[in-house]
């Protein structure tokens, strides 16, 4: 699936981290940019730094996409874009007792990572197949291929985004339109801000950086894979979570 054929890429969760990078990889490629992201200022700084190197459109859409009126907004506001590309990268991670967390937040967490994600996926996904070309990107996590205790729902979020990824490749790809599910490791975003509040996030180790995973995933895209995983860490983690151990005996390990 060649990116050059590509108009427009819609971004969600653009205004930093990996949403910011494929943003600014695609402009590289000539592809006119929709970002979507809550801070209007990041988002600005992005179409700046887009702008400084490349003469592609860039159209800034600040939105809350855990919001369904914020969603149908946009579902509106772009029907007049030929969107060929979609990366779903807006989500976030909770990291605790799941009794402890906050309900409402557990519940913003799975309208934007699972609800938000298949709407979008289903409005562009069925202009892309009257056209018969497109692709679309889910950000899922390494997250979503174990059972992880104190991240109970946020990786049930991400197994969801992978399954569904998945079914859609095969059920897509009759129509030219390519799906692929990446399922990135522990990266320097703005994810641990969230996910952790003020709690240590060192057990994690090095990350990798964002360009990395934008970068990689692209190229992963352009090969027509199915699922990429960036870093060697996290493929062996995927590995071992589905080949070599029971689900049981790693949520029993993990849960301490």
């Amino acid at each position: 699936m060649a990116l050059k054929d590509f108009k427009w890429a819609l971004i969600t969760g653009a205004s930093s981290g990996i949403g910011r990078e494929f943003a600014i990889e695609l402009s590289k490629s000539a592809l006119n940019i929709i970002a979507v992201g809550r801070d209007h200022n990041r988002l600005k700084e992005v179409a700046n730094k887009v702008r400084e190197s490349s003469n592609v459109e860039f159209v800034i859409y600040p939105a809350d996409l855990s919001k369904k009126e914020d969603v149908d907004s946009l579902i509106k506001d772009l029907s007049k874009y030929q969107v060929d590309l979609l990366i779903n990268n807006a989500g976030f991670g909770l990291y605790g007792e799941f009794t402890e967390l906050a309900l409402d937040e557990i519940e913003k967490m799975i309208e934007l990572n699972i609800k938000t994600l298949t709407t979008l996926s289903h409005v562009f996904a069925k202009k892309m197949i009257e056209r018969r070309s497109g692709g679309i990107i889910n950000i899922s996590s390494v997250a979503g291929h174990i059972p992880l205790p104190y991240f109970s729902a946020y990786a049930a979020t991400k197994a969801y985004v992978y399954n569904f990824s998945l079914a859609l490749w095969a059920e897509l790809k009759r129509y030219n339109v390519h799906v692929m599910c990446v399922s990135p490791g522990p990266t320097e975003t703005r994810f641990f801000e969230r996910a952790f509040r003020q709690q240590s996030i060192q057990r994690f180790g090095n990350r990798m950086k964002p360009n990395e995973v934008a970068i990689g995933a692209l190229r992963a895209f352009e090969k027509g894979s199915i699922v990429y995983t960036p870093g060697l860490k996290n493929r062996f983690i995927v590995f071992v979570g589905k080949k070599l151990m029971p689900d049981r005996f790693i949520a029993k390990v993990l849960g301490g």
